[in-house]
């Protein structure tokens, strides 16, 4: 199975406290989980056609380890499975070798103009 990774920098507007998700200055688990979202949907969008994007449609995590402001991130997914236009990914998160999040993400490969015709109305 094919595995794209990604570095990602935590930045102040990353941790917990700023995203209110939490009352510390460490990597926030929703800043985690957009990581790890946005990593599967650059992965996608060089296999899909111009009409086509992706969207997150399920994720499980579980965050293990704090990260400071500064660390380095880097996600890994990996593509499990696909169900017609559901692309199913493994991934893991690791700060300086060491995991810090791990789980599973879905995403839908859908036509654009036709999601924006729906969203709009």
């Amino acid at each position: 199975m094919e595995e794209f990774s990604k570095m990602f920098v935590v930045g102040s507007k990353d941790t917990a406290k700023e995203i209110g998700s939490g009352d510390l200055d460490v990597l926030a688990t929703p800043a985690v989980l957009a990581m790890v979202e946005n990593t599967a949907k650059d992965y996608l969008h060089k296999e899909l056609a111009s009409e086509e994007t992706s969207v997150g449609t399920l994720i499980e995590a579980r965050h293990l380890r704090p990260s400071k402001v500064g660390a380095e991130i880097m996600v890994k997914v990996k593509v499990k499975s696909q169900e017609k236009t559901k692309i199913n990914f493994s991934f893991e998160a690791l700060d300086d070798g060491q995991i810090i999040a791990t789980g599973i993400h879905q995403r839908a490969v859908i036509l654009t103009d036709v999601f924006r015709q729906i969203s709009s109305s």
